[in-house]
């Protein structure tokens, strides 16, 4: 099985991370597990699980503007936000439970559109990391601050609305997340925008000359990020019963370091799906791991930071040893 020239080979033999990344997984959850036991029981594999999805799901998302050579910061406050309007339809507007998903993920859709007509416009002439720096770290303060003022910082609370919670059930958890990881594969893998996207990221220029269709495949890309960022705050807001402003905050940070870990490239032409979903679990055993072992919250942002730093220098030194 290949993805776009990476075949299980590569794996194995480590030119694509995925192989030890699933090494230190085990490596780090026996030591967790030796000092915390607490690490094994069934609750925690329940939070596990759950945190896991919605960074998994991010990080997909992610993935996809990654690899067309692009980049998305608002993915974070897009959860924010999706978990508000969500929270809304449901306990405001009293939208039967189906709608106010539609609703949420139309109104992502919309934002990724934006994001991908911004992008189009200004790439070329600019180099398109340039715009999708600029568009999406303006909707991360926008639409972090929107949802904050949709009511003053206050949260939703779902009172009396039980079928919201059944999104959050580890049954329903794990369908959505093998229905969204068999999507994203497939496009990736035997779409024609999914070889759209690798070209693009690859050599914009040589893409444009060859006849491939920029303008509609990032579209696609900053459309579909922002449909999962959506469905992660759903999913998040299920979780705690709760729409709350805050509830995506720094999220985009971990799922771009999940997509680094997992072998996604952030110069874009590289990278799969599989990657970042092994490294988004990674990133969250890693959490998890440093509560359970009483580590102080105030360190957690710059473990993640030291972890980014360090997967970002071992995509450079991959890139530099390829050429």
């Amino acid at each position: 099985m290949a993805y776009i020239g990476i075949s299980w080979k590569d794996i194995i033999r480590g030119r694509v991370p995925i192989f030890n990344i699933i090494v230190a997984i085990i490596i780090l959850s026996i030591i967790i597990g030796f000092i915390n036991p607490k690490f094994w029981t069934k609750e925690n594999g329940e939070v596990l699980l759950r945190w896991f999805v919605g960074l998994g799901i991010l990080a997909m998302g992610e993935s996809m503007v990654l690899i067309s050579g692009g980049l998305d910061l608002s993915v974070g406050s897009m959860a924010s936000i999706s978990s508000m309007v969500f929270a809304y339809c449901i306990a405001h507007l009293n939208l039967p439970l189906w709608l106010a998903i539609l609703a949420t993920m139309g109104t992502a859709a919309l934002i990724g559109a934006y994001h991908g007509a911004f992008v189009c416009a200004f790439a070329p002439p600019f180099p398109q990391i340039m715009p999708a720096f600029m568009v999406t770290l303006a909707s991360l303060i926008f639409l972090s601050g929107l949802a904050t003022a949709m009511t003053e910082g206050w949260p939703i609370v779902l009172y009396g609305h039980e079928e919201v919670a059944l999104i959050s059930s580890t049954y329903s958890l794990a369908i959505i997340f093998i229905v969204i990881l068999s999507l994203t594969i497939y496009i990736q893998r035997y779409s024609v925008i999914g070889r759209y996207m690798y070209a693009i990221g690859g050599n914009i220029e040589a893409a444009r000359i060859s006849g491939v269709p920029l303008n509609k495949t990032r579209l696609f890309v900053y459309m579909y990020s922002a449909i999962l960022a959506s469905i992660t705050g759903i999913i998040f807001t299920s979780m705690l019963m709760t729409g709350y402003p805050g509830v995506g905050a720094g999220q985009e940070l971990y799922a771009i370091a999940s997509n680094a870990i997992g072998g996604v490239s952030l110069a874009g032409g590289e990278g799969i799906a599989l990657g970042s979903v092994v490294g988004a679990f990674l990133m969250t055993l890693i959490r998890n791991g440093l509560v359970l072992m009483g580590v102080s919250p105030y360190w957690h942002d710059s473990v993640t930071g030291i972890i980014l730093v360090i997967a970002v220098a071992l995509d450079l030194y991959r890139r530099l040893k390829v050429r």
